[in-house]
């Protein structure tokens, strides 16, 4: 019997909108979109849109991570 494993072949989601952000990750769209305009989080345009790179926000998260 043959074995498949097709879910190991499907790639990783890499580009998320900022609606989608702040669905799975939290915060508001207002926050994300105000990170990128400061410059703290780097984005890909396409047309109007904006996304941003999940390895960008793993880089995010991590710098800004506090820990007491």
């Amino acid at each position: 019997m043959a074995k498949t494993d097709c879910a190991q072949n499907v790639p990783k989601k890499r580009l998320y909108s900022i609606n989608e952000l702040a669905t799975e990750i939290g915060g508001t769209k207002w926050f994300w979109r105000s990170q990128i305009w400061d410059g703290q989080l780097p984005f890909v345009q396409v047309g109007r849109k904006m996304f941003i790179d999940f390895v960008d926000i793993e880089a995010f998260i991590t710098k800004n991570k506090n820990t007491y």
